[in-house]
């Protein structure tokens, strides 16, 4: 639990530092862009009921449909103690406020195992960190609830790189 906190912390103060200024003449967040990352959570840096650990590994895709407003597709692999591993499939709308890299997201995902499917919807807040012109570290915190098993509701953190073209 004292990693979550910590870790949510950090994002907090690297949100709150934004030494990432844009020009006003550049627009980053443009309708017609394109964009594609993979995330890593889990390891530690989140809660569940249901599970001790959990290993999360997603691959992310989006289409800036209008100025700061993109539809996303998520798949995702989740493996866990006391449970079997699982498939993650999602689709979602991020907001990006103004060029800062500030977003909030909401995501639909379906959760499926052998024997069990879960409808998991999830909220995130997270930052776009350009390394370059294109690349970007994007640390999130979110919260998803089983619609299932209250058990398996959790909150956490997770690390993503994305691509912006």
């Amino acid at each position: 639990m004292k990693k979550l906190i910590m870790a949510a912390i950090g994002l907090m103060m690297a949100i709150g530092a934004n030494a990432q200024y844009l020009n006003d003449s550049e627009k980053v967040f443009t309708q017609d862009k394109w964009y594609v990352g993979a995330s890593l959570s889990g390891l530690d840096l989140n809660y569940h009921k249901g599970s001790d650990w959990t290993f999360n590994l997603d691959a992310k895709g989006g289409y800036l449909i209008a100025d700061d407003w993109m539809i996303t597709g998520l798949v995702g692999y989740r493996a866990q103690t006391d449970f079997p591993s699982v498939v993650q499939l999602g689709a979602g709308l991020r907001y990006y406020f103004e060029s800062c890299g500030v977003y909030a997201g909401a995501t639909a995902k379906y959760v499926h195992c052998d024997d069990f499917s879960d409808f998991r919807p999830e909220l995130s807040v997270g930052y776009a960190y350009f390394l370059t012109g294109k690349l970007t570290v994007e640390p999130e915190v979110y919260y998803e609830h089983s619609t299932k098993d209250s058990d398996y509701s959790g909150f956490g953190v997770r690390i993503g790189f994305g691509i912006y073209f």
